[in-house]
């Protein structure tokens, strides 16, 4: 089976709006039509209310204003504020229930794309930014959101108000009204012919504010390194680039949506003069009443806005149908099938770990990272992995782990080949334990249970003790509930190691992986963590890999690896004796008078 991972990059969606537009209402509008219908009523309870409003114009002009008449005062006055009463109540319940079905949308979008990223193999993982990934989560959820809300407002709030308000013009005036009509289908074709520039400096847009994002996570997880090395200026004059080509891009945003503009405000106002002179010309020559010309003014000048909105909608509405382009193309990346929960459930026996004759290379046509790498490791028995720095060590780890299945060869757990089982079930016998002691930003019981379901304060405490780290966790200000920081910053080397040793004990897992678990230590800490490492490998099968040999002497294995090859397996004692390539390494840290001690 094949290494190789798929194509790294984010992918996007079909460059369709129209269908990328009608798979969002099927696949995220429809779980909310109860609620939208009701959104909608609300919006045509204010739509009608407005165009009420400029009905109501000509009983006020004809019986209030030239007739003088109390009665229709009373009534047009109390009319208009139950009408406005019913307005504001509709606009209020509207604005709820969309803000909470767009919460509800960003916070079902963001669960979808997370379990999606948690199927995901590691080769993707690690060949996006991790910025790019988060900007995806936050920019792209609520993309999702404006987008729905674009149309339904759009749809229920302005076209209906523009409806209600059409409607009045024409019982007034039926041939104005038809005039005025003919200049939207012009108005929305001018608009229309600037879509394609808008849609790719909004990608455009979104990369940019991606990368300034990941600028930002280096520079503070980074940030001794910054000090030290004085990079400053340099990251300063980097971002500042990155920035000025967003505040650039924006700019263009900003020219696209204020374009519309300059084209509605005109057609409006010609739309105004035509009724001014044609409705002057019916009061004067054609005895119209005043009424009648007046509600149909109303009406124009109130359909004014919400035709505005509608026309400006275009822009924003193509904005936002970028972000989800990326979710979809997110979302339907095919899983990886390691990660995807195939295969059979992995029956654990005793705990042989055997290569057979594995080759392997991270990138296609690429340099092969293992050749014909072929080794066993016995149950319950410690083998240990040297050899020079990329000489495949951790590599092996990550295929136990089945990070990547080999592209030759076979590896088999137990006489069961890998990559037919599923990962869920093997990952179960294992627990890891690697160089870089990972951990969460959370609490230090937080990190030990990681991964563990179901366990309680004394199981923690235990693993805790076991891996010589209860006295100094019970020393911090909170105990166990004492925050560790981002990457586990607030605490020192020694003390991250331990957690993740910790954690180690309390899997409890049969099969047990070390990459390096001490490199990063001092001689005094090295010595104290070895002695943990050995009592929780005990009985167990384990692989470890060391680059300090000193912390392998005792293992019932060493096998020693060069070129992504097993060119020497045997004791300390047997391998120092051969005179081959360990016995060269060993020499090399600790001189010859140590060969034999």
């Amino acid at each position: 089976m094949s290494s190789s991972a798929p194509n790294t990059r984010l992918s996007v969606a079909s460059d369709d709006g129209q269908k990328v537009l009608q798979r969002l209402l099927l696949d995220t509008g429809r779980q909310y039509i109860g609620r939208y219908a009701l959104a909608f009523f609300f919006m045509a309870v204010a739509a009608a209310a407005t165009a009420l409003t400029a009905y109501m114009m000509r009983d006020l002009i004809n019986e209030v204003f030239i007739n003088r008449s109390r009665e229709w005062l009373i009534i047009i006055g109390s009319a208009v504020v139950v009408i406005y009463l019913a307005k504001g109540a509709s606009m209020y319940f509207q604005m709820v229930i969309m803000a909470r079905i767009g919460n509800s949308i960003v916070a079902n979008v963001q669960n979808r794309m997370f379990k999606r990223l948690l199927e995901e193999d590691v080769g993707f993982v690690q060949g996006q930014p991790s910025a790019e990934i988060a900007a995806v989560f936050a920019n792209n959820a609520n993309a999702a959101r404006q987008v729905l809300h674009l149309i339904v407002t759009g749809a229920g709030r302005d076209v209906l108000s523009l409806i209600g308000l059409l409607i009045v013009m024409i019982i007034q005036d039926p041939v104005m009204s038809l005039s005025m009509i003919v200049g939207l289908p012009v108005m929305a074709f001018l608009i229309e012919k600037m879509m394609g520039r808008v849609r790719r400096i909004a990608k455009r847009q979104v990369s940019l504010t991606a990368e300034i994002g990941n600028y930002v996570r280096e520079t503070a997880q980074g940030f001794r390194i910054v000090k030290a090395f004085r990079m400053e200026d340099e990251l300063g004059d980097r971002i500042g680039d990155t920035i000025d080509d967003l505040r650039k891009t924006a700019d263009k945003i900003a020219i696209y949506q204020a374009r519309p503009v300059p084209l509605v405000e005109t057609i409006g106002g010609i739309a105004v003069a035509i009724v001014i002179f044609y409705g002057g010309y019916r009061v004067i020559e054609q005895g119209q009443s005043p009424g009648e010309f007046f509600s149909f003014v109303t009406a124009l000048l109130l359909a004014y806005e919400p035709a505005r909105k509608l026309a400006n909608l275009r822009v924003p509405l193509e904005a936002g149908l970028v972000g989800v382009r990326m979710m979809y193309g997110f979302l339907d990346r095919p899983p990886s099938k390691r990660e995807a929960g195939s295969g059979e459930a992995f029956v654990f026996d005793k705990g042989d770990i055997a290569f057979e004759d594995v080759s392997f290379g991270y990138h296609p046509g690429g340099d092969a990272v293992l050749q014909g790498l072929s080794f066993t490791a016995p149950a319950g028995k410690t083998t240990a992995l040297v050899g020079a720095s990329g000489a495949g060590k951790s590599t092996v780890m990550a295929m136990v782990l089945r990070f990547w299945d080999p592209d030759g060869g076979r590896i088999l757990v137990d006489d069961q080949d890998l990559t037919s089982l599923s990962t869920a079930s093997l990952r179960a016998t294992m627990a890891y334990v690697g160089q870089d002691a990972y951990l969460f930003d959370g609490t230090v019981a937080d990190n030990i249970r990681a991964g563990i379901s179901g366990t309680n304060q004394s199981d923690i405490e235990e693993a805790a003790r076991r891996a010589e780290a209860h006295t100094f966790i019970t020393a911090l200000p909170q105990g166990y509930e004492t925050p560790v920081g981002e990457l586990g910053s607030l605490l020192s080397g020694g003390q991250r190691q331990r957690i993740a040793i910790a954690r180690a004990f309390l899997r409890d897992a049969p099969i047990l992986l070390l990459d390096e678990p001490t490199s990063a230590l001092d001689a005094h800490s090295e010595d104290a963590i070895q002695a943990t490492l050995a009592r929780l490998s005990d009985g167990r099968t384990t692989l470890v890999i060391a680059h300090r040999l000193s912390t392998v002497r005792d293992a019932d294995q060493i096998i020693t690896m060069d070129g992504g090859r097993a060119v020497e397996k045997g004791t300390h004692d047997e391998l120092v004796a051969e005179g081959g390539l360990y016995s060269k390494l060993y020499e090399l840290q600790f001189g010859t008078e140590k060969l034999t001690a």
